[in-house]
């Protein structure tokens, strides 16, 4: 089954430096308006490094 990462919304603060979207090689972190946080788009290859890149520990794999 392959793996998908989920931001927790409560948690991302939606910086536009983060440091786990410049971690993801498919560049898979999408928003809908500046202000609001990441969320991860269906090209997610569920490799975490976006995971390990998060400072606020606010991506799980599912």
């Amino acid at each position: 089954m392959a793996r998908h990462a989920f931001i927790d919304a409560s948690i991302c603060d939606g910086r536009a430096d983060c440091q786990a979207m410049s971690a993801c090689p498919t560049k898979s972190f999408l928003r809908e308006e500046e202000s609001e946080p990441w969320f991860i788009g269906p090209t997610c290859l569920g490799c975490g490094r976006c995971l390990l890149a998060c400072d606020r520990q606010a991506i799980s794999l599912i």
